[in-house]
C-alpha cells in the first residue's frame, strides 16, 4: 500500500507540473513573439510540438490515475506497457532534443521583424518628442538642452496614426510580458538618468505613455527596475533558457517514470492476483452453496420416494403387517 501511495503521488505531481508547463507553453504560442533562429521559426514550432508532447504525457498520466482508482481490469498491464513505450519512444527523446537545441541555438537568433519595427517606431517617436521638448525649452529659456530629458514642461502631443498605434501596442505588450524596456534599454526613449528611468514617461496619447514597465503595472510586482533590460536580449535569453528549463523538467520526469513503470506493473499484477483470488473464493463459496442445495434437494427427493414406496408396498416385517399377522393367528 505504501508503494502504491508513492507511485500515485508521483504521477499526480507529474500531472500538475506538466499542466503548468503546458499552460506557459500555450501562452507563449498565443503571444507568438518567438525569436527567429537563422531566419526560421523553429522555436515557435518547437513550442507547438512541446504542447502536443505535454498533452500526450498528461493524458497517459491521467489515464494511469484512473487505472489505479477503478481497480483491476484487463487493460491495466497492457496500458502500462503502452505508456512506457510512449514515454521512451516519443516523450523522452523530444525533451532530450530540447536540451540539445539549447546548446546550439545561441547563435543566429534574431527578434521578429514586426517586433523590432515596433520598438524602432517608438524610439523614433521618443526622439521627436525630446527634440520638440528641447526646442520648447530653448524658446522659453533661450538655452538649448544638452541632452534629451523629461521635465515637467508639457508639449503638444505628436500625431498618432493607426499604424503607429499598432506598433506601440506590439512593443508595449512585449515590455509588459517580459519586464523589459525598449529594444536596447531605457536609453532608447532618452531616459539617461538611472535613478528615474523606471518611472519616466513620454506622453503618447491622452491616456497612453511610452516608458518602462514597473511594479505598479503588475499584480505580482516581480518586474522591479526594468530600465537596464533591453527587450532584444531579453527575448533571446528567455526563450532559450525556457527551452532548457522545460526540457530538463520533462527529461527528469520521463526518466523517473521509466524507472517506476515496473513497479506500477507489479502493482497492477498484484491487483490481478487479488481479484483472481477473490473470484476463486467467491466461486468456491457459490459452488459449495450449490452443492449443498443439490444435496439437500436430493435427500428430500429420496425421502419422499422412499415414503411413497413403503406406502405402496409395505414391508413384511413392518409393524402394520406384524399386527395383522398376529390378529389372524389368534383367530
Amino acid at each position: 500500500m505504501k508503494i502504491r501511495t508513492v507511485l500515485l503521488v508521483f504521477v499526480f505531481i507529474k500531472l500538475c507540473i506538466l499542466f503548468t508547463v503546458l499552460q506557459e507553453t500555450i501562452e507563449s504560442i498565443m503571444a507568438n513573439d518567438h525569436p527567429y533562429l537563422l531566419g526560421t521559426n523553429d522555436i515557435y514550432l518547437f513550442d507547438v510540438m512541446m504542447a502536443n508532447v505535454l498533452g500526450l504525457s498528461m493524458l497517459t498520466s491521467l489515464f494511469l490515475i484512473c487505472m489505479f482508482a477503478i481497480g483491476h481490469t484487463r487493460i491495466q498491464k497492457p496500458y502500462v506497457v503502452v505508456a512506457f513505450v510512449i514515454n521512451l519512444v516519443f516523450v523522452l527523446p523530444f525533451f532530450l532534443t530540447g536540451i540539445y537545441f539549447f546548446f546550439h541555438s545561441h547563435e543566429g537568433l534574431i527578434v521578429q521583424p514586426s517586433i523590432e519595427k515596433g520598438f524602432v517606431t517608438l524610439k523614433n517617436h521618443a526622439y521627436k518628442y525630446h527634440k520638440n521638448l528641447n526646442e520648447t525649452i530653448a524658446n522659453d529659456t533661450g538655452k538649448p538642452s544638452v541632452k534629451p530629458r523629461s521635465t515637467n514642461i508639457t508639449i503638444k502631443h505628436l500625431p498618432v496614426t493607426s499604424s503607429l498605434m499598432n506598433q506601440y501596442l506590439i512593443a508595449d505588450r512585449v515590455q509588459r510580458r517580459y519586464c523589459c524596456c525598449g529594444y536596447n534599454g531605457a536609453i532608447d526613449y532618452g531616459f539617461f538618468n538611472k535613478t528615474t528611468a523606471s518611472e519616466d514617461k513620454i506622453p503618447f496619447t491622452s491616456t497612453l505613455n511610452i516608458g518602462c514597465p514597473h511594479n505598479s503595472l503588475f499584480k505580482n510586482s516581480t518586474c522591479g527596475k526594468t530600465h537596464s533590460r533591453g527587450c532584444e536580449e531579453r527575448l533571446k535569453t528567455l526563450y532559450t533558457v525556457r527551452i532548457l528549463l522545460y526540457s530538463c523538467i520533462g527529461t527528469v520526469l520521463s526518466i523517473i517514470f521509466a524507472v517506476i513503470s515496473p513497479f506500477i506493473y507489479s502493482q497492477f499484477e498484484m491487483d490481478r492476483r487479488l481479484a483472481r483470488s477473490k473470484y476463486i473464493r467467491d466461486w468456491r463459496h457459490s459452488l459449495e452453496i450449490h452443492v449443498n442445495d443439490h444435496r439437500m434437494w436430493a435427500m428430500r427427493k429420496t425421502a419422499k420416494e422412499t415414503k411413497k414406496i413403503e406406502e405402496k408396498n409395505p414391508s413384511p416385517v413392518s409393524p402394520v403387517n406384524i399386527s395383522s399377522f398376529n390378529i389372524k393367528g389368534v383367530q
